[in-house]
């Protein structure tokens, strides 16, 4: 199976100020995706993993390393060049308002990449606007309405309508869905599955969730203080844990059973 993102000893570094050394937010990291699959990245709030994505997308500065994107090499690529990327690779965060224009209906906010990568105008941009919005769970007439109108799922599928409508061949999902309640949480992640199958995109899946990897990922990176501590298959990730930090996030991650919680607070607690 080819390989579409392949990151090796990827290293992101922040200026602290004078006479203090730089901040690692990644170090030496390496991780790839196959066609069609989904990598997990999993940690705590600062252990890098945003970062990680920021890097592949652009946004964040790369001190040394590769990000190659479908044989492409990304780092140091010109801005003309990311801009005709974003056809190929695409990002949902976890805020859908902030991503979405208040300003704007949301029909206008789906046609501009379409329009930007000149995929469709006219009426075939806007049929196509509204074949999404149903593909998403939505009503063709909210085309009409602004994302103020919408609840924070709601507008999280219009987000992922956004991000797929022009097909890329990856998207960055960063804690897309943190922000949601549990139930609106499974239906959106059970959306962007269906959505895989169909269009066989590749997804990064950024987030401190365990139980959403588990779902969503085929392998899983687990990320602490800016490196990988552990990587493999996510069921492995989750059942068999090697490593202390793995261990210590499963622990720390809630439960719906009472009998694994206490079970977790006794084994934190052995001598």
């Amino acid at each position: 199976m080819s390989e579409l993102l392949e990151v090796s000893d990827l290293t992101v570094a922040y200026s602290r100020g004078f006479r203090r050394s730089p901040l690692l937010a990644n170090d030496r990291v390496s991780v790839s995706i196959p066609r069609g699959k989904t990598l997990g990245i999993v940690g705590e709030s600062g252990s890098g993993k945003s970062t990680l994505g920021d890097a592949i997308l652009g946004f964040a500065p790369v001190s040394s390393g590769s990000i190659r994107f479908d044989g492409e090499e990304l780092v140091g690529v010109s801005s003309a060049r990311r801009r005709e990327l974003t056809k190929h690779i695409q990002v949902i965060f976890q805020n859908p308002y902030g991503s979405l224009n208040p300003a704007k209906p949301v029909g206008a906010t789906l046609l501009e990449p379409l329009i930007a990568h000149r995929i469709a105008e006219g009426a075939a941009a806007t049929a196509r606007v509204a074949e999404w919005l149903d593909i998403v769970g939505l009503s063709p007439e909210a085309a009409k309405r602004y994302p103020g109108d919408f609840s924070g799922g709601q507008r999280q599928r219009i987000a992922i309508a956004r991000a797929l409508l022009i097909e890329p061949d990856l998207v960055i999902c960063d804690e897309a869905v943190s922000a949601l309640d549990l139930s609106i949480q499974a239906q959106i992640l059970n959306l962007l599955l269906d959505l895989q199958h169909r269009l066989g995109v590749s997804y990064v899946f950024i987030t401190h969730d365990m139980a959403v990897v588990e779902h969503m990922a085929d392998r899983t990176a687990v990320m602490h203080r800016g490196v990988i501590v552990e990587e493999g298959p996510s069921r492995d990730i989750i059942h068999t844990p090697t490593h202390e930090y793995t261990q210590a996030l499963l622990a720390a991650a809630p439960s719906p059973d009472p009998r694994i919680q206490q079970a977790r607070r006794r084994e934190r607690t052995a001598p």
